[in-house]
């Protein structure tokens, strides 16, 4: 019987999901396993696998329309059957099979490039492939049956010979167009789109306000010497300074459980646990793991957990739990060399702060002018439940804490 390949539930709290990318066509062959499609959720894009193996027909839902969990989406028909209307495989087919998220692979949308029938390939090394127009029958696999992985992809592009256009493939000039200011038209990947829609709906319903606060970043500086060294005995990884600013602020939100809240209808949910999320750029694109009950982990176990996320985020094997339900944000650009700047709160949570550079500056200490390195802190929160004087009590707390964080940890 044909198996029936259905949108499948990603996520405990999605009803809906688009579907971003086809890696087939109508009457491709593929494997069980082999990614066939890319679904994406309000909060990540994943790779779905084949539940089975044989034809795939019927494929009857356009890329980027919304669709209910659970709707078949396409048919695969073993060896041997013949293909049918799309209502009769969905009436008889005894045995429903769901199409299998690919655990850890979130990832964003690239151009769909089919790998031949039979070749077996890990979903990193189909992705590195498509994003180099590579086509994989070309690959020598040294994983297990010879299935090719990321090293194996990697070292064939880096084998590749480079070789300069030739006279006769050298592209022609650009010519002058009508309109001088024209330029290239990108659509917006699917994790853009996300993050547009989610930022655009904050900004609509939730009334941003902001504080500033100038920080001096001594003692944090020194503190992260110290720790650096103790971390390297222990076989932690070296902490940064957002590890130890998603530290103290883990600590201070325990007494400001209302920065800690988020809006659910026209209620406050304040939350037990401390989770943060980190924002972070991967390809141009926005995403934001979060560390869970941030709370309760030392300073070891903070370091671990965010540089296993952070490599996570470059691998693209970031599972949808991991990178959404958060309850507070932190977005740390100063290794950027940016001064100051505000954040657009993550919905549904109540607040993000905002880091920026480390700065030294001129200051008043003890009635003499001296140089302290200093950094800008913005609080956006969301003034329908974080009020004026809350959020600044917040603040004054983040910087004694920061400026005396041996205090806390």
């Amino acid at each position: 019987m044909p198996v029936e390949v259905i949108l499948p539930k990603v996520d405990m709290d999605m009803e809906t999901g688009t579907i971003e990318a086809w890696h087939v066509k109508e009457g491709d062959i593929v494997r069980q396993g082999d990614t066939i499609f890319e679904i994406g959720t309000n909060k990540a894009v994943m790779e779905v696998e084949a539940p089975a193996s044989g034809a795939i027909r019927n494929i009857n839902t356009e890329t980027g329309v919304p669709i209910s969990v659970g709707t078949p989406v396409a048919w695969i028909y073993l060896d041997g059957e013949a293909a049918t209307t799309p209502s009769a495989p969905a009436a008889t087919a005894a045995p429903v099979a769901a199409a299998t998220p690919l655990p850890h692979a979130e990832t964003t949308v690239a151009p769909a490039v089919a790998a031949p029938p039979g070749l077996r390939a890990t979903p990193l090394a189909r992705r590195i492939a498509r994003q180099n127009a590579l086509d994989l029958k070309t690959v020598a696999g040294t994983g297990p049956r010879g299935r090719i992985g990321e090293a194996d992809v990697k070292r064939h592009l880096e084998q590749q010979p480079r070789c300069a256009p030739t006279k006769e493939t050298r592209a022609p000039a650009p010519q002058p167009t009508a309109n001088a200011s024209e330029r290239r038209l990108q659509p917006f990947s699917a994790i853009r789109r996300i993050v547009a829609s989610r930022l655009s709906e904050s900004m609509r319903t939730a009334p941003h306000f902001y504080l500033t606060s100038e920080i001096e970043m001594s003692a944090a500086r020194d503190l992260l010497g110290r720790l650096a060294r103790r971390h390297e005995r222990i076989g932690a990884p070296k902490p940064s300074l957002t590890v130890l600013i998603a530290r103290v602020a883990a600590r201070v939100l325990r007494d400001h459980p209302v920065i800690n809240a988020s809006t659910e209808g026209e209620a406050t949910r304040f939350h037990e646990r401390i989770d943060i999320g980190i924002a972070m750029e991967r390809d141009g694109d926005l995403v934001v793991p979060v560390l869970r009950d941030a709370g309760s982990m030392d300073m070891p176990a903070i370091a671990r957990e965010f540089a296993r996320l952070r490599e996570g985020m470059a691998k693209r094997t970031l599972t949808p739990a991991e990178l959404g339900g958060g309850t507070f944000t932190l977005s740390n650009l100063g290794m950027y060399g940016v001064d100051s700047f505000t954040a657009i709160i993550n919905p549904p949570q109540g607040a993000i702060l905002a880091i920026g550079r480390t700065l030294d500056k001129p200051v008043g200490r003890d009635g003499q002018i001296v140089l302290r390195p200093m950094a800008n802190f913005t609080l956006s929160s969301d003034h329908r439940i974080v009020d004026g004087v809350a959020a600044a009590r917040f603040m004054a707390d983040l910087r004694e804490a920061l400026e005396n964080p041996e205090l806390l940890l």
